[in-house]
């Protein structure tokens, strides 16, 4: 749920892409920004889109699993909720040579079964500390509040891929962690699980 307190280090993630229209637009902020993030990717999403998954992962970014049709993990029977992380994980081995360890609930949503999966899967599951909600548009500038008011060291702050306000309002975020005294990383680089 959150990396060590005593580094100050901070991680910016991004669910339920990859998306052709907004993707590229937020590896473009990051390049430019000189910040790795971490890509919480839906299967069938990264299946119609290899390539923008292949770009993700180019520019040192991380990608991790954020199930295969992006269900709520505790609505559904046991046995699928296997399927769902193993589908998601099969792509994303089809596209990177390897499967991503990193795991995700859509939606937060877990239960002891749903851990215990991933768990058993050899997936760390990720949650976060921070969420101003971008997923619902309520404006850039309520966005960029949102994730500045509790941001700290060993934050994993929690956006959307697909948001056009938080394509606008990711620069003027990153300007102001960094000027907290904060270091992007990934969560692989947080958790000191580089290549695991």
């Amino acid at each position: 749920m959150r990396g060590d307190a005593a580094r100050r280090q901070v991680a910016l993630t991004f669910d339920d892409g990859p998306h052709p229209d907004y993707t590229p637009k937020l590896l473009a902020v990051l390049k430019q920004q000189h910040v790795k993030a971490t890509f919480f990717v839906v299967g069938e999403l990264a299946e119609q889109h290899p390539d923008l998954i292949k770009a993700e992962l180019a520019d040192g970014h991380d990608v991790g699993n954020h199930t295969y049709h992006h269900v709520n993990l505790t609505r559904i029977p046991n046995v699928d909720v296997a399927t769902e992380i193993q589908a998601c994980g099969d792509v994303l081995k089809g596209i990177a040579g390897q499967p991503s360890h990193l795991f995700r609930p859509p939606g937060g949503d877990y239960d002891q079964q749903v851990a215990e999966t991933a768990e058993a899967l050899n997936c760390t599951m990720v949650l976060w500390t921070d969420d101003p909600g971008d997923y619902a548009k309520p404006g850039s500038t309520t966005i960029e509040a949102r994730t500045l008011r509790s941001v700290n060291p060993g934050g994993i702050i929690l956006l959307h891929d697909g948001v056009q306000q938080t394509v606008d309002v990711l620069p003027q975020i990153i300007k102001l962690i960094r000027g907290q005294g904060l270091e992007f990383v990934t969560v692989d680089q947080m958790l000191g699980t580089v290549g695991r």
